[in-house]
């Protein structure tokens, strides 16, 4: 047998040995086989250069971006409150701009309302870094994993070796949203057309929609051009990348005051839905048009 079709039959078995029994209520992982590539784009934002050779380890993200039945799953395991629950609402749109509303949290769609029941797979908004973290531990312990996140009173530990849930990685993020190994020279996540592969300002009619329903990437992943801003696991800094040194598997600066998102949203123009777009968000930040997925 070839290496490679060897190598493919693990990834399979692997696979199948990490997936959940229930789709609907936990998330599919897609496996994605490490590698070189260049982050960044040269022509874009100043945030986004240099470019720079790195390489990445397999590893394994989530479909879709996490829904709202699975976002459901884990809070009637646990009881958590969210940091919209336990402060003062989240922001929504409207026509005089951005709006904190109190009451709102991650059952509620852009507007603020309550979503009825039925619409649990669109994806869940309204949630912070620290409560995707939080979600991100919960699945490690369900399936025996080591828990990355370590929370502390005023900050955060993460043990990326730890092998549980997370969130990925900028370059994670943006290699796998390319398609991994089987990458394109793409704008956007698997299509030069932003119409086919996102909900962008352009189509999405003022609103998220359901996962999954644009055209996935090579890779199998859905909406990693826009729905839904999504978290990665980096603290931001505009010029890390000019900074940094990482070549293998890097993972952002050792500390800042926000983290980095990715992907743009149902709100955003196409440049914001770029694959090396970068922006922005305080960790306890949570609006209409912001969610995740995991890795592990």
């Amino acid at each position: 047998m070839k290496i490679s079709s060897m190598y493919n039959c693990l990834l399979v078995l692997s696979w199948i040995a990490f997936s959940w029994p229930d789709g609907r209520s936990f998330p599919e992982m897609m496996p994605v086989k490490g590698g070189p590539f260049y982050p960044g784009d040269s022509l874009g934002d100043a945030d986004e250069g240099p470019v720079r050779r790195v390489t990445l380890r397999d590893f394994y993200m989530a479909k879709t971006e996490t829904t709202l039945a699975q976002f459901d799953t884990f809070v009637k395991a646990t009881g958590y409150r969210t940091d919209a629950e336990r402060g003062a609402g989240s922001y929504v749109w409207t026509p005089l701009g951005w709006n904190q509303k109190a009451g709102v949290d991650w059952r509620c769609d852009e507007k603020g309302v309550w979503r009825p029941a039925g619409l649990d797979y669109y994806p869940v908004m309204h949630v912070s870094w620290n409560d995707a973290a939080r979600y991100c531990n919960w699945l490690s312990e369900k399936q025996g994993f080591r828990p990355v996140y370590t929370f502390f009173p005023d900050s955060v530990a993460a043990d990326l070796s730890a092998g549980g849930y997370r969130l990925p990685t900028e370059a994670e993020w943006e290699y796998a949203a390319g398609g991994g190994q089987a990458r394109k020279p793409y704008v956007f996540s698997g299509s030069h057309n932003l119409h086919e592969v996102a909900w962008y300002a352009g189509n999405a009619r003022r609103g998220a929609h359901p996962v999954g329903q644009k055209k996935a990437n090579a890779l199998g992943l859905h909406d990693c051009s826009g729905n839904v801003w999504e978290w990665c696991h980096d603290w931001y800094a505009a010029g890390y990348y000019a900074q940094s040194r990482e070549a293998l598997n890097p993972s952002g600066p050792l500390g800042g005051t926000v983290r980095a998102v990715r992907g743009g949203s149902w709100s955003n123009n196409p440049t914001h839905c770029r694959l090396s777009n970068r922006s922005s968000r305080f960790a306890d930040a949570r609006d209409c048009n912001l969610g995740f997925r995991v890795v592990r």
